[in-house]
């Protein structure tokens, strides 16, 4: 009886163990599936860089999927921003708020090795006062390149797996892309699903 009762008990422990198997294989599938998907990139590069040296970027980076690029995309306007130096940067954000607030509120600044990117509207930079404080500081307006990065063969319909990242990939590829000098933001475009 001891035996009988060991291999049925055997047997029911290997079917609750199969079952539990079958039962979170369908659950794990349902999880990734709702992870957050990327679709592509909005990359604002540096004023001057140009599609060769945007390709180049792209190519030397992790992107694990094929790629279509639009380069001076024109999916919204390019920022106009100015680059100011980290030990100035304190004088020259208080100047350009002083009178009127000529820093776009949409856009934060951001560091970018030793240097701040200060964006600025486009009223600013039509405005004199705003033009004689770029001029007294030495400072230059320019504009970024903007270039929309769209994963697949570019057609309309996607296919899962093969046309989307994870966001988890993107963020990674994201934070490696903004390393490079040409690069100024990375903004991943999510796919909803």
């Amino acid at each position: 009886m001891d035996k009988k009762l060991v291999i049925i008990l055997t047997l029911f422990l290997s079917l609750v163990i199969l079952l539990g198997t079958f039962i979170k294989m369908p659950a794990n599938k349902e999880t990734v599936a709702h992870k957050s998907q990327v679709g592509g990139f909005l990359i604002e590069f540096e004023d001057g860089t140009t599609e060769q040296e945007v390709k180049s970027v792209l190519k030397n980076s992790n992107m694990p999927i094929n790629y279509s690029i639009d380069y001076n995309s024109d999916i919204m306007s390019s920022r106009c921003y100015i680059v100011v130096n980290e030990d100035k940067i304190v004088n020259i954000r208080d100047e350009l708020r002083k009178k009127e607030n000529w820093t776009d509120p949409i856009f934060p600044d951001f560091k970018k090795g030793d240097y701040y990117i200060i964006t600025v509207t486009k009223q600013a930079i039509q405005d004199e006062n705003f033009l004689k404080v770029t001029e007294d500081n030495n400072l230059q307006v320019i504009k970024s390149i903007l270039c929309l990065v769209r994963f697949g063969d570019g057609s309309k319909d996607w296919i899962l797996g093969k046309d989307y990242i994870l966001k988890d990939d993107a963020v990674k590829i994201k934070n490696e892309l903004e390393m490079n000098e040409k690069v100024l933001v990375v903004s991943p475009d999510y796919i909803e699903g």
